[in-house]
């Protein structure tokens, strides 16, 4: 499996300065490649390398493997469609191979316009050093240097299971499992509301102050809510791997077209981030061995789990008149889900989610009598 990893790279304020112009530069020359690509028409990456590659060498002070890979930023970039011309930004990230970029212990080798720099590096997953492969993204961010590097890991063969672990996504709750297992999202949304009062309270002001603030705070909401799907989803594989079992999730995609909310919950409904929250799940699952099939969430949450006719639900609260059964709503969806997931996973077990038919009492037969 394919994976980006991010590497931060720690340079002194003498590699910093040729890092930042190897960044500028570089995006220079890709408008420069742009202007030609659009006036002559030319897409393909062999015929603008014909076009472009010899003059830009001269003139551009960039490195041959370098001015290709700008060659080829451009290429791709029109790859979507070339209806109108393509603008790159002087901070936007540049791409690196291993002709021009490679790893040691704790170091790295990396071109710039002022020739190799070697520097020291961080990185939240060492573990996955030894897979690198393939090509890498230089961005700076607040005068941060990042690699976005990509690898491939090794993945363990998918397990066979003869159970699942049902998880119901909410926005009260992050996640609700079959077993009763609850991830509140009260901490999040603490962050989150603290967050909203002060940038609205800082953008009243519109003060040059206000606007650095507000610079200074942009992402630290989505950062917390990031760590956040990934704690939760990390240890939703691990259970399963442990327990043996699968794992079932619903398919919210168009959830929020298909959903009206009052204005007062607007700002929730559209900050939840269950589809981040799927992706972890996906690829943890798939490195894990653990299978995870996703279902149709329709009725998941209206439906008794035990008798599997409609019930009631209000809020939390879910009650079933058929049954009898009363339990947490989100826990009632989640054994649903769960059950979903293994006929997914064993179609011949459909038997499990069909409820039993209530005839009416028979009429008295008097001839019977």
């Amino acid at each position: 499996m394919k994976l980006t990893l991010q590497i931060k790279l720690l340079p002194t304020d003498e590699q910093a300065a040729p890092l930042l112009e190897t960044i500028k530069r570089s995006n220079q020359v890709c408008n420069e490649i742009s202007d030609v690509a659009w006036s002559e028409k030319t897409f393909n990456q062999f015929k603008l390398h014909r076009l472009v590659y010899h003059s830009l060498k001269r003139s551009s002070g960039l490195s041959s493997q370098m001015l290709i890979r700008c060659i080829s930023k451009v290429a791709n970039a029109y790859k979507l469609d070339k209806k109108c011309k393509r603008n790159f930004k002087s901070l936007g990230a540049i791409t690196y191979d291993n002709r021009i970029l490679s790893y040691k212990e704790n170091s790295v080798s990396i071109w710039s316009v002022g020739g190799r720099l070697k520097m020291p590096f961080v990185c939240h997953n060492p573990k996955y050093i030894p897979y690198i492969k393939g090509e890498a993204d230089l961005i700076t961010r607040k005068g941060k240097f990042y690699l976005f590097q990509t690898v491939e890991i090794p993945e363990e063969e998918i397990a066979d299971v003869e159970e699942f672990i049902g998880v119901d996504f909410g926005i009260t709750d992050i996640a609700t499992l079959s077993d009763g297992t609850n991830f509140g999202s009260d901490d999040l949304n603490r962050i989150r509301d603290k967050q909203f009062k002060v940038r609205r309270s800082v953008q009243r002001k519109g003060t040059k102050g206000a606007k650095k603030l507000l610079k200074r705070l942009s992402g630290k909401e989505h950062r917390h809510a990031t760590i956040t799907n990934h704690t939760v989803a990390k240890h939703i594989v691990g259970k399963a791997k442990i327990e043996k079992k699968g794992i079932a999730i619903e398919n919210l995609t168009g959830i929020r077209d298909r959903t009206t909310v009052r204005k007062t919950q607007r700002r929730k409904h559209h900050s939840w981030s269950f589809c981040q929250l799927r992706s972890f799940l996906e690829y943890k699952a798939h490195l894990a061995g653990v299978p995870l099939v996703v279902v149709d969430p329709y009725y998941t949450s209206q439906t008794c789990s035990v008798c599997k006719h409609l019930g009631d639900r209000k809020g939390k609260h879910f009650s079933c008149t058929n049954c009898g059964n009363v339990s947490d709503a989100d826990v009632n969806a989640a054994r649903n889900i769960a059950q979903l997931g293994m006929i997914v996973d064993h179609p011949e077990r459909s038997y499990m989610f069909s409820s039993a038919l209530h005839l009416p009492p028979k009429a008295d037969c008097f001839s019977c009598q």
